[in-house]
């Protein structure tokens, strides 16, 4: 019985699935992922998270599998401290941050590249780094528009940024973006998500597609959801992510994790 997780692998959203309200690892979920991998299981997440937003959580978070990051743009190996995959926004969308900049002063920017923090227009979300210990650059000097960027952040109120996001999309740039949590729209390359990611990541570990599972709770996980053959969505989740999923677990204050790793030990 030492590898009856043989050969799964599990992916997990972070914010609101793994972690809860307080923005913890509780003891059940990480006692259950020690004894999920000890007994052969991948576990990992996917998160628009950047490197460091991540790497701040180890330990507790515990991990043995790359980590897909800002919603499928990255894929990041943090044993080898190495990255896997990569993708960046096209030169030619950068102009719509722009016209966001100059059109829209009640939205909040975020410009991420080079795994650092550059805020474009503060907002009150903004002031979440002033508890975190990663670099973060309160200007967006020249320079950065030369170089490649992993991800944009649109940021407001929930009825304001869909507001926002509604011209953002009709007017200035019509690539993939997708809302990572009420606050949040997330701008970045055409052709990832955290459903590619899945299948990339399920591929470079050769697990069967059969035992490829997913957690989320948010619009940014639906196509992991979709991309995995068993799919939950924690109670506390986005009705439209809830319909989405095979299953629903308890939320995320409530161990969702470990409840999912039971169900498959009772296969």
């Amino acid at each position: 019985m030492k590898d009856k997780f043989s050969g799964y692998l599990i992916v997990s959203d972070m914010d609101a699935t793994l972690l809860c309200d307080d923005h913890s690892i509780s003891e059940k979920n990480r006692k259950a992922i020690e004894y999920f991998i000890q007994h052969g299981g991948y576990f990992s997440v996917a998160t628009g998270r950047m490197v460091e937003a991540v790497r701040s959580y180890m330990p507790p978070l515990n991990i043995n599998a790359p980590a897909i990051l800002h919603n499928g743009a990255k894929i990041y190996d943090f044993s080898a401290d190495k990255t896997l995959f990569e993708k960046s926004i096209e030169e030619e969308r950068k102009q719509a941050i722009k016209r966001v900049y100059n059109d829209f002063p009640d939205v909040g920017l975020e410009v991420y590249s080079d795994e650092t923090v550059y805020v474009y227009r503060k907002c009150e979300e903004t002031k979440r780094f002033l508890t975190r210990s990663y670099e973060v650059v309160y200007d967006l000097p020249e320079e950065i528009w030369a170089k490649p960027w992993i991800k944009v952040l649109l940021i407001g109120e929930r009825e304001l940024l869909d507001k926002r996001e509604k011209t953002y999309r009709e007017k200035y740039d019509s690539g993939y973006a997708v809302r990572s949590g009420e606050h949040f729209l997330d701008v970045v390359a055409n052709g990832v998500s955290k459903g590619r990611g899945l299948e990339k990541l399920a591929s470079l570990l050769k697990i069967d597609k059969d035992k490829v599972i997913a957690v989320g709770d948010n619009m940014n996980d639906i196509s992991m959801l979709e991309a995995a053959s068993i799919s939950y969505a924690v109670e506390n989740g986005e009705e439209s992510v809830k319909k989405a999923a095979d299953h629903i677990a308890p939320s995320n204050n409530d161990d969702a994790i470990a409840y999912i790793i039971e169900q498959i030990q009772h296969k």
